[in-house]
């Protein structure tokens, strides 16, 4: 593997890889979001129905919203990151890559894009005249499509995109049209906010200087829409142009994802052992502390 195969491959795994990878992050943030909307629709129907009855308990509701909203803003921060996608810091986001493509700009031409990035036969009129021979050799029998000219026409298709150039005027020294990478910027710039925001409010614990003027005091549920779309929107476009694979949509559960929504969480007589435990835990804390003597 050369070094601009290299280079490739490792804008693939920055959208493929399970653990931190774009497209895991996407989904894990997909994911998150349709389970809140759910909890916010559960506590929704209660409210209207429950007559006399308590209200969903506040405790557990406000563990969950936090828990989604930070996982929302890190993972929003994760995927706007503006270091680089390699060397010993290096990190995978949908910046990092979309800037380390800018960089590579001038030996992407279009016979790279479509040999290396894309694995499909550069010469399409060679793929067509072999399409056409087998078609007559056939005699009017029914045979298989060719999957190397169906490839090879999606490629050139998104490279017409990325380098502004009409299928006729086509050369294989095309490059990417600049605008490309200011596109992609501009839309990840809207999210900038989220990003600072992050930074100086749950990643590092900010002091009032450097907190100022980066708050979310208003961002509910409905921005949460807003940004996820962009995100997601964003990293299906960049995946497919460089790294031949765009996003899903709403992972598919493979369990009954409402399974025992329609049980309560504890009986009433398990309350007493609830309360016990919670007492247990205030005095153990109220026990976290250091003689000043030990030190």
């Amino acid at each position: 593997m050369d070094k601009h195969e290299q280079r490739i491959a490792l804008w693939k795994d920055a959208f493929a890889d399970d653990t931190v990878g774009i497209h895991r992050t996407i989904r894990d943030l997909i994911w998150n979001y349709a389970a809140f909307r759910t909890a916010i629709s559960i506590v929704r129907i209660s409210n209207s129905k429950r007559g006399s009855r308590p209200p969903v308990n506040q405790m557990i509701f406000d563990l969950m919203a936090e828990g989604f909203w930070s996982s929302l803003l890190l993972g929003t921060r994760r995927l706007l990151d503006k270091g680089p996608i390699n060397g010993p810091k290096g990190v995978y986001s949908i910046r990092s890559v979309i800037n380390d493509v800018k960089s590579c700009r001038p030996w992407i031409d279009r016979r790279t894009y479509v040999e290396l990035l894309s694995g499909a036969r550069y010469e399409l009129d060679i793929l067509q005249q072999e399409r056409l021979d087998n078609l007559h050799a056939a005699q009017g029998r029914p045979i298989w499509g060719s999957p190397e000219l169906a490839l090879s026409e999606e490629a050139h298709r998104r490279f017409d995109i990325l380098s502004d150039v009409a299928a006729p005027q086509r050369d294989a020294s095309d490059l990417i049209d600049p605008s490309i990478f200011k596109s992609f910027e501009d839309r990840l710039s809207e999210l900038d906010v989220i990003s600072d925001h992050v930074s100086s409010h749950i990643a590092h614990a900010g002091n009032k200087e450097s907190r100022q003027s980066k708050g979310l005091d208003e961002f509910d549920i409905r921005d949460a829409h807003t940004a996820l779309k962009k995100l997601k929107e964003v990293a299906a476009l960049a995946g497919l142009f460089f790294a031949d694979k765009g996003c899903e949509g709403l992972p598919t559960c493979l369990y009954d994802q409402f399974e025992g929504l329609d049980q309560p969480l504890v009986e009433t007589a398990d309350l007493a052992d609830l309360q016990e435990q919670w007492l247990l835990l205030e005095s153990e804390i109220a026990g976290w502390s250091i003689n000043p003597k030990m030190l």
